[in-house]
């Protein structure tokens, strides 16, 4: 089951009820126990990667995240977790290949697939809450 969470425009801050797409892909949400529809034009949004971080927390688009190696030392920073279509290289086609999943994006780095998050990422912030964190 796909696991989404929802920035709300106007009070800058998380939907905290439940958030699902119904059959019709209209946001949806629980007021007092009666299905209510959201709108794109108030809220954001996005879904689970499915991962974790190095210290156990869940990645969502939008995340901020720094890569760590072994140890602790800090590779990158300030990677966006998005998802879409994404040019990766491959090596052994020796070549750019469009891909479609969760990537994460850098100023000065091509775009990455997400990979074994667990191993290296460590969630810093999300573009919303955070927005200092993104560099040009």
């Amino acid at each position: 089951m796909e696991r989404y969470r929802l920035w709300c425009k106007n009070n800058n801050e998380w939907e905290k009820d439940n958030v699902w797409i119904g059959l019709n892909g209209c946001l949806m949400t629980l007021r007092h126990g009666i299905p209510y529809p959201l709108s794109a034009d108030t809220h954001i949004l996005q879904r689970s990667s499915g991962k974790n971080d190095i210290s156990g927390q869940e990645i969502f688009e939008g995340d901020i995240i720094e890569s760590h190696v072994t140890g602790g030392q800090i590779l990158a920073q300030n990677m966006i977790v998005q998802y879409g279509a994404y040019n990766a290289w491959c090596p052994v086609d020796k070549e750019d290949m469009e891909n479609v999943g969760f990537y994460v994006s850098a100023s000065g780095l091509p775009d990455m697939p997400l990979g074994p998050t667990e191993d290296y990422a460590k969630v810093i912030g999300n573009i919303f809450e955070n927005p200092d964190l993104i560099r040009n």
